[in-house]
Order: C-alpha cells, then structure tokens, then sequence
C-alpha cells in the first residue's frame, strides 16, 4: 500500500484561519484570501487612519473607495467556508482560538512595553483574554460561533436539494438585505444579529459550490458586477451627507450602503468571491503560504490597541491624504502591511503552532471521530 504524504504544515484545511493540515489546495481561492484582507487593510486605513476626512476631493473620494471594499473582503471570507461546505474540526477551532488569544494578549504587553498606550491596566489584559466575549475582534467572536453551529449546520445544508436550497438562499437574502435596504432600515442591528448573516452566507456560499451555473463561472460579469457595485457603494457614500432625511432610521447613515449586509455590498462580495473561485491559478508555494498567513495578518494589523500607532505613527494616514500623493500609499500600504504581518505570523507559526497542533493531533483526530457518529 502507498504511504500516505504527509503534508506540509503550512497546507491548512480549506476555510479554516489557522495552520490545520488539508488535502487540497485551489489556486484561485487561495489568491482570494489574500485579496480580501488587502481589501480589509484599505478598510481600516481609511476608517482607523482617518483618511476619509480629508479635505481633499480626490482623496476623500479614493479613501471612501477603499473603506467601501472592507465588508466584501469580511463577506467573501465567510463565503469561502460555506464554500467548501467546511465541517466542524476540533484542530481548527483550537488553532483558531489559540492564535487569537496569542495575538490578543501578546500585543497588548507589546503595546504596554513600548509605550503606545498608556491606559492599559488590569482589565484591559481580561478582556484580550477572553477572546469569545469580550474579543477587540468581532469578526473571532463571530467566525467561532459559526465554528461551534458547523456540526448542525453542515450536514443539514450538505443534505438540501437545489429548490430547498435556493429557497433559503433567495429568502435569506431577501429578509436580511434586501428589505432593510430598500427601506432604509439599518440591516445590522433592526432585522437580525451578525451571527445570522454568517450562517446565511454559509449556506449561499455553499450554493455556489453544489449549484454551478453559467452566470455564476461568467468572469466577466462577474468582475464588471464588483466594479459596479463598489462604484455605487463610494458614490453613495459621499452623496448621503448631503440627504441624510433618508437616512434617519439607520444609524451610521452616511456609510449605510457599505455596511456588509446592505444589497449592494452583498452583491459586490458574491462578484468578488465568484471572480476568484472559478479563476484557474496553481496553488504555488509562495502563494499558499501567503494565503495561510492572512488570519494572522488581520489579527496582528488590527489590533486595538495598535490601530493609532500603524496608522498615525508609522504610516501618517491621515496626514498623507491632505497631500497629492496619497494614492502612492494607499496602493503600497495594504501590500506592506500584508507582508510585514504575514512574515511575523509565519515565524509563529512555525515555532509555535506546527509543534503545538503536531502534539494535539491525536485527540483532535479522536474528538472529531466522536463528533461525527
């Protein structure tokens, strides 16, 4: 009989944010990840750095551009799980929850010991760790509790035929973004809690995968989509300022279209998503390396208690974009931030999690075996 190959510790199971092993790799998925967090890092510049507060037309206007693309690359990752139909793995939520925990209190001493914060006490070091309820990421907090429901949800979704599932998918969609945008209702906090929008992009994103149809492996609709949608979510972003009477039952009004659950935004993330899927890309070393390093990535850049140090210290975010030349750093940041983190993530995980999750295994392996009889 051949000997089974083992796989290298890098090679994580598909959907999963930490170094689990996996029996595949897909080119254009991995290429996703990491284009979806040089999206959420755009994101974040522009929010956390401020630079869509500039007086500057065409600043503002590129800044607002880059803060619209946040909620399709969060979007697009939880479509990635749904995508692979995912099931729950004891190894990945450990992995999962240790790396968090790692990041969350290591960069809260970090930030106490180099003085970059100076309001960091006892509770501060409580709440980084308790990762699940009082996590500064809320995107953990909310991709855990997907985790935890994946023993109920994955086989009941596996198990749906198509008219059942496009049901779901339609009515889901119809409850949970459409209505409340077309109303103007705010879609994240009147019609339904965040965890209810992970569980529907699971199920939508596992559609795709069992029902694929000409629309949805068409790259040029579906690139010409993204840019429609991503041009109307910034147009509309700078117009509502100016009629904020439609807006006076969502809170958050001036950004209400961007908001990950608002129909635009949802369309925008499914063309995202949907470009890069059906691309025909090798799995190369280098990219899958990148690709396994973005959770770190996301958890490191946007730490709490290091947003005011990357963006106003290190990068001058906000100062950059009263200048003509800011559109140089908003296309080099994003890469130079996913790079240096990544660099940093890879590190631990090879002197920490590979030899941790290698020791583990076999309890892991024994849990997972007694969750699935």
């Amino acid at each position: 009989m051949r000997k089974e190959r083992r796989l290298h510790p890098a090679r994580r199971e598909e959907g999963a944010p930490s170094g689990v092993r996996a029996a595949k790799r897909e080119g254009g998925v991995e290429l996703l990840r990491v284009a979806c967090m040089l999206l959420i890092i755009g994101h974040h510049m522009a929010w956390h750095g401020m630079a869509m507060s500039t007086d500057n037309a065409f600043n503002k206007a590129l800044a607002t551009l880059m803060f619209a693309g946040g909620m399709t690359g969060v979007n697009s990752f939880v479509l990635i799980t749904g995508y692979f139909l995912a099931p729950f793995r004891a190894r990945r939520f450990f992995a999962t929850l240790a790396e968090t925990l790692f990041y969350s209190v290591g960069l809260t001493l970090l930030a106490q010991l180099a003085g970059w914060r100076a309001d960091i006490t006892g509770e501060t070091y409580l709440a980084a760790a308790l990762v699940i309820s009082r996590s500064p990421y809320w995107f953990v907090t909310m991709y855990l509790a997907l985790n935890a429901l994946l023993p109920l949800l994955q086989p009941a979704v596996k198990r749906l035929s198509r008219n059942a599932h496009l049901c779901i998918v339609a009515l889901g969609g119809a409850y949970l973004s459409a209505i409340p945008t077309l109303t103007f209702q705010a879609p994240s906090s009147q019609f339904f809690h965040q965890i209810t929008w992970f569980l529907y992009l699971y199920a939508l994103g596992a559609y795709f995968r069992k029902f694929p149809n000409r629309m949805t492996r068409c790259l040029p609709l579906q690139g010409a989509l993204f840019v429609a949608a991503q041009a109307f979510i910034t147009i509309m972003c700078l117009w509502a300022p100016a009629h904020s009477e439609l807006f006076q039952r969502a809170p958050g009004w001036n950004n209400f279209f961007a908001e990950k659950n608002a129909l635009p935004q949802l369309l925008s993330s499914c063309a995202f998503f949907l470009f890069f899927a059906n691309l025909r890309v090798k799995p190369y070393r280098a990219l899958t390396l990148l690709s396994g390093a973005s959770f770190g990535v996301y958890l490191i850049h946007d730490h709490s208690l290091l947003r005011q140090w990357l963006w106003g210290t290190v990068l001058k975010s906000w100062q950059a974009s009263q200048t003509n030349g800011f559109w140089r750093l908003a296309l080099l940041a994003p890469a130079g931030v996913y790079l240096a983190c990544a660099a940093a993530d890879l590190i631990r995980r090879y002197l920490l999690e590979a030899p941790l999750l290698k020791a583990l295994n076999p309890a892991f392996d024994k849990l997972d075996g007694w969750l699935e009889r």
